[in-house]
């Protein structure tokens, strides 16, 4: 009886392992193309036009991480422009527990997360239930 044999070319290659997040960062997949380029395969000719895919892919994600910083950065200032209309205006937060009213007095930015001061106690912009 003949023994079930895989192709060598079928066998799955290890992958260096993805960030937590499951995305493979730039750095990631240029470490993978320096793999390929290192060992190739020996049982399938090198493509010219494959490599200038890889280096096209390497600099599209390249740019792709450079707009979603850029859209960060912008999502970080609306929520800074909206919280400092709400300077001066009566609202009502939650701390979890119950419904507080007070009036905005200051907007606090910390590593990017901005927290309202409603009557000298601080509450995450999260916590705004209405503005009145």
């Amino acid at each position: 009886m003949p023994a079930d044999i895989s192709p060598v070319n079928n066998a799955t290659p290890k992958v260096a392992e993805a960030t937590v997040t499951g995305m493979l960062g730039k750095d990631g997949f240029l470490k993978i193309l320096l793999a390929q380029m290192s060992h190739p395969d020996p049982l399938a000719p090198n493509d010219p036009g494959a490599f200038v895919t890889e280096i096209a892919q390497v600099a599209l994600l390249e740019q792709m991480i450079n707009l979603s910083n850029k859209m960060e950065a912008v999502y970080r200032l609306e929520a800074l422009n909206q919280a400092t209309a709400l300077i001066g205006h009566e609202v009502l937060v939650t701390d979890g527990l119950e419904i507080l009213t007070g009036k905005v007095e200051k907007i606090l930015l910390s590593q990017g997360k901005v927290t309202l001061v409603v009557d000298g106690k601080q509450f995450d912009s999260s916590d705004l239930v209405e503005v009145r």
